[in-house]
């Protein structure tokens, strides 16, 4: 292929997220705090580092370590599921020989536990990277520079690097790593709104493997 790495990006990415994850923090809200937590601040807060987003949604109203456990309490009630060939994607790549990591705004922990109760071969991960693991985020695409670092040791430059991602920061970051970048419209982006910034977008993750195989 083309590309001899391809990393993604996790929610309404591989995962099913944003519909779930906005009902259990509009639950954790009320239930805990007596927020009434709309959509419009969700999703002006969506896609930030998991724990100064919760402080924000909850309002500052508990101390941090409260919060986070607020949200835990509840998580079993709101699972994220996985994405439409979620899956089969990331075992295609695999299969083809191409390293597969996942670099997320959500905690690491959670990231692979969701990860793992799904499916995902992750033990076959060069690199599951969470909020929590790194002190850059996007759309800083110092992001990459671990990444970048462990793909470069095994020869792998980083214009042979894809990132897949719903979201205009996962663009940002790639584009301005160097590395490429093809959106999924599966979060609340549009194709067209992917293309007007310069960004290649396809529908789902299957028709992305397509095109990944007709780039030889």
């Amino acid at each position: 292929m083309k590309y001899k790495a391809v990393l993604f990006d996790l929610d309404d990415t591989l995962l099913k997220t944003a519909v779930i994850k906005w009902a259990h923090h509009k639950a954790v809200a009320k239930q805990f705090y007596d927020i009434d937590l709309t959509d419009d601040v969700l999703a002006k807060h969506w896609g930030m580092p998991f724990e100064p987003m919760i402080a924000i949604l909850y309002q500052g109203a508990d101390t941090p370590e409260n919060m986070l456990k607020a949200n835990v309490s509840l998580e079993d009630q709101f699972l994220k599921e996985v994405q439409e060939d979620g899956l089969a994607t990331v075992n295609a790549l695999l299969d083809a020989g191409v390293e597969v990591g996942v670099i997320t705004s959500t905690l690491g922990s959670r990231a692979r536990n969701d990860l793992m109760r799904l499916g995902f071969p992750i033990d076959q991960f060069f690199l599951l990277q969470g909020a929590d693991d790194e002190p850059v985020h996007k759309p800083d695409p110092g992001v990459f520079e671990k990444a970048l670092k462990l793909l470069s040791e095994k020869g792998i430059a980083r214009q042979e690097v894809l990132y897949i991602g719903d979201a205009l920061m996962d663009y940002y970051a790639s584009r301005d790593a160097g590395m490429g970048f093809i959106g999924v419209t599966t979060g609340f982006v549009a194709q067209g709104q992917f293309e007007r910034e310069g960004a290649q977008a396809c529908s789902s993750l299957a028709e992305i493997v397509r095109a990944l195989q007709a780039w030889r």
